[in-house]
């Protein structure tokens, strides 16, 4: 099953199956990770809830719901994406 992932629950592991936006931000996307096959987690909203984080390729990214609404996923087993855990130093 597809989810846009705007849609993603928080915490769940994702694999990016198309990324459907304008040329100029599908490149960008591209550019910071965000390519068909890789894996992407919802890790929180921002305080107003737009844009939210998420994780790909070990780095947080800030992706507007507009442009996440047109990145279609496929959910991962939990094990598979585990979210990173902030240091204690």
């Amino acid at each position: 099953m597809h989810i846009s992932l705007d849609r993603a629950a928080e915490g769940k592991p994702l694999v990016v199956v198309s990324v459907g936006c304008g040329h100029a931000v599908r490149s960008r996307l591209c550019e910071l990770g965000v390519t068909v096959g890789s894996r992407i987690q919802y890790l929180y909203p921002s305080f107003f809830g737009d844009p939210k984080a998420y994780l790909v390729k070990g780095t947080v990214l800030c992706i507007r719901r507009s442009d996440a609404a047109r990145i279609l996923c496929r959910e991962l087993p939990q094990e598979s994406c585990p979210v990173p855990q902030p240091d204690e130093s």
